[in-house]
Formats: C-alpha cells, structure tokens, sequence
C-alpha cells in the first residue's frame, strides 16, 4: 500500500528525523520527508508549493 509521510522539521510534538528514521526502516516502500522550516502549525503555509508538490506527486 502507498504510504505518504511527511513531517514538520521543527515540530515540538516530536523529532523529526527520529520519527523518519522509524518510519523509513518500520515502512521501506514509504516515500518519507521532512519539510525544512516547518512546524505543525505551519506546515500547510510555510511553504504551501513544496507541500502541494509532495501531495500531487504522491496522489497523482
């Protein structure tokens, strides 16, 4: 099954790059990003055009 992550580089509700790890490793066939800059409140308007591009590349 297609399998989308992506996470907020400066979220303070985790770490980012350890909940990747894990999901890299626990989903190898996931596509898994993390967008620099973002925080969970900002994620879809920090930079809308690299989050619209992740979600049509992965949904299209």
């Amino acid at each position: 099954m297609p399998v989308l992550v992506l996470l907020a580089e400066h979220s303070r509700t985790h770490d980012a790059a350890e909940v990747a790890d894990k999901a890299r490793r626990a989903l190898p066939q996931a596509e898994v990003t993390v967008l620099p800059g973002a925080t969970h409140h900002s994620l879809p308007v920090a930079e809308p055009e690299k989050l619209n591009d992740h979600l049509i590349r992965f949904l299209g």
